[in-house]
C-alpha cells in the first residue's frame, strides 16, 4: 500500500479526535535489523483511550508500546523504544519475527503547524519527505506544495528521485519518503477483470477501467474504480504518465491500441494476458520493439491459475512484486521475509 494512503487511514482517527480531543501518540517503526512484521516507515496512531489505528506488528509489540506511549501523552516528550524480539527470556511470547526494532513515539498536538501541514500533503497525491533528529530533535517537512522545519538539502532529491527506498537515516536525520498510490489501467472491462481490479484496490493501487463499453465498465461492476469510456486511440497519453498497465480486452486490435497508449505513456509496468506469441505479433503489427517497454507477456506469476480469482491473485502478486523491486519468488528456504 502507499505510505500516504496508509497516513490518510491513519488521520481518521486523528481528524475524530478534534471534537473528543484526546492525547495521541503517532509510532514509528525508524529501523529494522533481522524478521520483523513491517518495515521502516510504517506507522500507527494510539489514543489515550485506547483506541488504535495501523499496526506495527502482528500484535506481539502494541500492547507494550501504549505503555510507553501513555508516558508520551503525560509528558509531551518524545522517545525512541527498542525491542529485541530475539531474548524470548524476556518476552515470553513466541515471537515469530526475531528481529530488533526501533519506534519513535511523538506526541500529536494539531495545533502545531507542523502536523496542519502533515495533514494538508497526505491529501494530496504528491510525495512527501519527512523526518526528524531522533528522539526530540529538529523536524522537517517537505513536497511540491509545502514545506515545514529546516529542510535539509538533500531532502528534494530523494522526495522526487526513482529510489525505491521509503526510510533511512542521513546525516543525523531519519527520513520518511511518502508517496502517493500507484496508478493501475486495467484495459479491458470483461469479468475476469472484475477480480483483478478488486484485488488491487486492496492492496493500494488507485485502479482504472478503460473499456468504451459502459454496459460493462462501470461502478456495479467494477467498485471504487475510476472508468475511462473513450476508446485508447482518442486519449492524451500524457493523462495516463507512469502508470502500471493490464491489458486484457480478449480482443486483439482492443489490445493493440491500448499497447499503442501504453507504449506513449512512459509505463511503469506493461502486463498483457494470453500467450507469447500473440503478444509478439502485436508488437510486429504496431512496429513496437519489445525491449522498449517494461513489458510482462504472458502476465502474472506461475502459481497455476485457472479461474478468474487465481488468475487475479497472479497478476496482482507480479504488480506488486515489481512495485517494491523484488522478484516475486518463493520465500522458501530465505533467512529474512524481506531483503
Amino acid at each position: 500500500m502507499s505510505a500516504i494512503q496508509e497516513a490518510r487511514q491513519l488521520w481518521t482517527l486523528v481528524n475524530e479526535d478534534e471534537e473528543s480531543r484526546q492525547e495521541m501518540v503517532l509510532a514509528t517503526l525508524v529501523a529494522v535489523e533481522g524478521s520483523a512484521y513491517r518495515r521502516p516507515g510504517a506507522k500507527m496512531i494510539m489514543r489515550a483511550d485506547g483506541r488504535m489505528q495501523g499496526t506495527l506488528s502482528g500484535g506481539c509489540l502494541e500492547g507494550d508500546l501504549f505503555q510507553h506511549a501513555e508516558r508520551v501523552m503525560r509528558t509531551h516528550e518524545p522517545c525512541v523504544q527498542h525491542y529485541d524480539l530475539t531474548e524470548d527470556d524476556m518476552w515470553g511470547l513466541g515471537i515469530g519475527c526475531k528481529g530488533r526494532v526501533d519506534i519513535w513515539l511523538e506526541p500529536l498536538v494539531l495545533k502545531d503547524d507542523f502536523w496542519r501541514i502533515f495533514d494538508a500533503c497526505i491529501h494530496r497525491d504528491a510525495p512527501i519527505i519527512w523526518g526528524a533528529e531522533l528522539p526530540k530533535g529538529r523536524r522537517f517537512l517537505f513536497s511540491e506544495a509545502f514545506s515545514c522545519g529546516a529542510v535539509p538539502a538533500w531532502a528534494g532529491m530523494l522526495a522526487s528521485s526513482g529510489n525505491r527506498a521509503d526510510a533511512g537515516f542521513r546525516e543525523g536525520f531519519w527520513w520518511d519518503v511518502m508517496k502517493p498510490p500507484s496508478r493501475l489501467v486495467i484495459a479491458g472491462a470483461g469479468h475476469d477483470a472484475e477480480p483483478v481490479a478488486r484485488l488491487a484496490n486492496q492492496v493500494g493501487f488507485q485502479v482504472m477501467i478503460m473499456d468504451p463499453r459502459c454496459l460493462v465498465n462501470n461502478d456495479h461492476h467494477f467498485p471504487h474504480t475510476s472508468h475511462c469510456l473513450t476508446p485508447p486511440s482518442e486519449i492524451d497519453a500524457n493523462t495516463v504518465q507512469g502508470a502500471y498497465w493490464v491489458i486484457m480486452n480478449h480482443h486483439q486490435r482492443r489490445d493493440e491500441e491500448a499497447l499503442a497508449l501504453a507504449a506513449r505513456s512512459r509505463p511503469q509496468f506493461v502486463g498483457v494476458l494470453g500467450p507469447l506469441t500473440r503478444t509478439l505479433e502485436m508488437l510486429t503489427n504496431m512496429n513496437v520493439m519489445s525491449q522498449d517497454l517494461p513489458l510482462h507477456m504472458p502476465v502474472g506469476l506461475d502459481v497455476g491459475g485457472e479461474t478468474p480469482e487465481e488468475v487475479a491473485v497472479s497478476i496482482v502478486g507480479e504488480l506488486m512484486a515489481w512495485r517494491k523491486g523484488v522478484s516475486g519468488g518463493s520465500l522458501h528456504g530465505r533467512e529474512h521475509v524481506h531483503s
